[in-house]
């Protein structure tokens, strides 16, 4: 994490960066017991020191990072590398323009079209950096695009295919700005319900009764007076889903807000994007998202604002 934070940090400022090797045989006491420092998988650029801006740093570098790198050898790459490489690449697509960020990205995925063994090496770093459970921030719409360009080679990989389209499948259904799919659930009394916009600003809570989070969460919401007056009044819904649940759930719920929608669904996990729990969405009373990958203070920040 050191190191990453510290490659990037040079190539914003204009410094030379230093590879491991050169790290040990100059310095020997720059390295730490336990701290693993990969050799780059070839040199980041830097932006030229007349570029003073954040912004404009993180836009050249967004452009002209892959420049080095040979796309057509067909060789395979370390994926180890190729990870560090591509997790120096998103840390500066998040501070660089959308537009900037998009052309860089349609570029490397289109030259990567006539190279599928390193076409599915990006995918992979991608994921493991910007998606994955060990990705130290994700950029789903980033994922997305890659996903997006990558499924679109005949000659990707056949068994590693169902599942990038059903990640592709989940995040497509809800990234910033969809309006995401309905979906069913069964209430604890067993009716059944169906769950679609309703000119209402709602928060679904993606969630499990047995979570400590999920539990922390309904405890600020329970005590929050300004959101709950909110919920009360109509002004605010939310909605406390359990995805794939277990049987007896329904007696783990008695003691939730009954101003609160609650339900389970052994479906929902198959249309949204739930990679925690609890998972929260704002979604706004046009039914697009407006927040996601967030807390229970945040979500309650989130969903009052958008009835101020």
């Amino acid at each position: 994490m050191k190191l990453k934070i510290l490659v990037v940090a040079a190539m914003l400022m204009g410094c030379s960066i230093m590879s491991s090797a050169q790290l040990v045989n100059d310095s020997t006491e720059l390295i730490e017991p336990g701290v693993m420092y990969i050799e780059p998988l070839f040199e980041y650029p830097v932006a030229p020191e007349e570029i003073t801006s954040f912004t404009d740093k993180c836009n050249w570098l967004a452009e002209n990072f892959w420049n080095p790198l040979d796309l057509k050898s067909k060789d395979a790459v370390d994926q180890t590398k190729l990870n560090h490489a591509f997790y120096v690449y998103a840390s500066t697509c998040q501070y660089a323009a959308k537009e900037k960020v998009t052309a860089s990205l349609d570029k490397l995925m289109k030259n990567l079209q006539k190279n599928p063994m390193l076409l599915y090496q990006m995918t992979k770093a991608a994921e493991e950096t910007v998606y994955g459970p060990r990705a130290e921030f994700w950029i789903d719409e980033l994922y997305a695009r890659i996903l997006s360009s990558a499924l679109t080679n005949k000659k990707f990989p056949k068994s590693k295919r169902d599942r990038y389209e059903q990640q592709l499948k989940q995040l497509e259904n809800s990234l910033f700005g969809k309006v995401p799919a309905s979906f069913d659930f069964v209430r604890p009394n067993g009716d059944k319900a169906q769950y679609f916009p309703m000119n209402t600003p709602t928060i679904i809570i993606f969630g499990d009764p047995d979570c400590d989070e999920c539990r922390m969460g309904k405890l600020k919401m329970q005590s929050n007076v300004q959101f709950n007056k909110a919920v009360t009044d109509g002004k605010i819904n939310v909605l406390f889903i359990i995805p794939d649940p277990d049987s007896g759930w329904e007696s783990k719920v008695t003691d939730f807000p009954k101003t609160w929608t609650v339900g389970a669904s052994d479906t929902v996990s198959d249309i949204y994007d739930i990679r925690n729990v609890p998972e929260i969405y704002v979604v706004d009373a046009s039914g697009k998202v407006v927040n996601k990958h967030i807390g229970a203070v945040s979500a309650m920040s989130s969903a009052l604002s958008l009835i101020q």
